[in-house]
């Protein structure tokens, strides 16, 4: 209640423009945009399973809220790369509505949930340095509501970066797991046997998030499911339908699409 008084008394004082229609903004917004846009992003909710031929992995599973393209990704790179950390709690909240029912969050019956109900969420983290320089961890700002939704802790100290590694763009998946082999640390007595429900902005190849499954696993943790704000879109992919709802506002989820595959 407190912030979003703080943030009225701010779009007052200090009037800005839509991130993404450029029109000056009114006092109801939602992170630096406005409502009309808000209302317009292009959820398409999906999930990728763990395929038999890569039994192997330590991920069982990755869902995300929407593809990263045109105005999603326009607020990922607001949020990651030009200091719109108010965007997090935002789209935190309307990936939690997208995939509450086709994870099965909430305490209520689970009759669409596509994969067991996790006992904590962990934020995929950021090296020391790099958050130092950006201020916060992205992944941890859209953590924060889902756990509000799910009703289950934000653990944010079970998950550790202490190597920084390569930039991954650019890189194959395989170039990818290498890079990122030994920059994470996991620990900590509430992986065990634990189902963990692990966290980040955008997932390309499913590098990073494999690679956080396998310590959290190694840790202790039981399974590892990856939830994403945004995935790079890929051709290809298999793509099954599932359970559609109702738009943003609904008790339902909005469209949802499972996918086969890696």
């Amino acid at each position: 209640m407190a912030q979003g008084l703080l943030e009225q008394t701010l779009a007052t004082l200090l009037p800005a423009d839509c991130l993404l229609c450029a029109e000056p903004l009114p006092w109801r917004q939602n992170g630096s945009v406005c409502l009309p846009c808000w209302d317009r992003l292009p959820w398409s909710p999906g999930l990728r399973r763990r395929t038999t031929v890569a039994s192997s992995r330590a991920l069982e599973a990755v869902t995300w809220a929407a593809d990263y393209d045109g105005p999603v990704r326009r607020l990922i790179q607001a949020l990651k790369f030009e200091g719109a950390d108010q965007l997090g709690r935002h789209l935190g909240e309307s990936a939690a509505r997208q995939m509450g029912p086709l994870l099965g969050l909430g305490t209520g019956p689970r009759p669409g949930a596509l994969f067991p109900f996790p006992d904590l969420v962990v934020p995929v983290p950021l090296h020391w340095w790099r958050r130092l320089l950006r201020g916060y961890n992205q992944a941890g700002l859209l953590a924060a509501p889902i756990a509000r939704a799910t009703g289950l802790p934000l653990m944010t100290d079970l998950l550790r970066r202490p190597r920084a590694g390569r930039r991954q763009t650019g890189l194959s998946r395989g170039e990818r797991l290498r890079s990122l082999s030994g920059s994470y640390r996991a620990e900590g007595p509430a992986l065990r046997g634990a189902t963990v429900l692990l966290v980040d902005d955008v997932v390309t190849t499913g590098a990073t998030l494999e690679a956080c499954a396998r310590e959290l696993r190694r840790a202790g943790a039981m399974a590892v499911f990856g939830f994403a704000l945004a995935r790079t879109p890929r051709r290809g992919s298999a793509v099954v339908a599932a359970p559609r709802g109702r738009r943003r506002g609904a008790t339902n989820a909005t469209p949802a699409r499972t996918r086969t595959g890696s």
